[in-house]
């Protein structure tokens, strides 16, 4: 596992600041432009294959290009033995920018992102995503939230996995935030088995807010499924509470 300490952390340098400074602006470069080419892609290769599968071949190159060219490798533990194909709802922590990158990259299973109607509105990026297997959630009112959560699980159980991020914001941090239970009424709704996906260390690469970055490792753990079957929405709070227990367990034992 990944033991270097944060990047921007008290004990670096001077030099290797303003190196990590410049590995950032890098990144941004490479992430833009690369996005414009790959939302093309996605956008012509979806009027012909309007699946998963085609989102998630897709989004691998996306991810990997940024991330290969930033420094940046993947490594996953898979501990969810299942079906590739199958439908599931994988509900993921989100630390920072690049999990976004090292799911589409890594991930090893077709799926699209449960996304906030909001990011349709994002050049480029909300481009792709309308035109792939993802789903929206419409929270601007109840009964917009029931219509479109009710249309995502029909979609789910046709066939197309989706990833949750189920924090209520991104934690910069070895640490799990409050989850929402947009992801968890989803996958009640759906009734499709759930698997925790953590996000153990991308934190020490990547540093938002002083837009600082360096190379290294990224390390991702796939949990065993929770299966829904006769789940409802009041085993919701109990589902949420023990999703996160799951995510915390991979956590703390990626700091051992």
């Amino acid at each position: 596992m990944n033991r270097q300490t944060p990047v921007g952390s008290a004990s670096e340098s001077k030099f290797a600041t303003r190196i990590a400074r410049l590995h950032f602006v890098w990144f941004i470069i490479v992430a833009a432009l690369w996005t414009i080419v790959m939302a093309v892609v996605q956008l012509v290769t979806h009027r012909v294959y309007p699946t998963a599968r085609n989102f998630k071949r897709n989004g691998r190159v996306w991810g990997g290009v940024i991330l290969g060219l930033s420094g940046i490798r993947v490594h996953v533990t898979d501990r969810a033995g299942i079906d590739r194909d199958a439908p599931t709802v994988f509900i993921s922590n989100h630390q920072n920018l690049l999990d976004i990158l090292a799911l589409s990259a890594a991930l090893p299973y077709s799926f699209g992102f449960l996304a906030k109607t909001e990011l349709a509105r994002v050049p480029f990026l909300g481009f792709a995503i309308r035109n792939s297997a993802s789903v929206f959630i419409d929270r601007s009112n109840p009964r917009s939230a029931l219509r479109s959560l009710r249309k995502a699980g029909e979609r789910i159980r046709g066939g197309n996995s989706v990833l949750v991020f189920a924090e209520g914001t991104r934690s910069h941090g070895p640490h799990i935030q409050p989850l929402l239970k947009g992801g968890f009424a989803l996958g009640i709704e759906a009734s499709v088995p759930m698997a925790p996906v953590t996000i153990v260390d991308g934190y020490k690469l990547l540093h938002e807010s002083k837009r600082l970055l360096r190379g290294g490792v990224l390390h991702m753990v796939v949990g065993e499924p929770i299966f829904l079957e006769g789940k409802t929405r009041r085993d919701i709070p109990d589902l949420m509470e023990h999703v996160r227990e799951r995510l915390a367990e991979s956590l703390a034992a990626a700091s051992e």
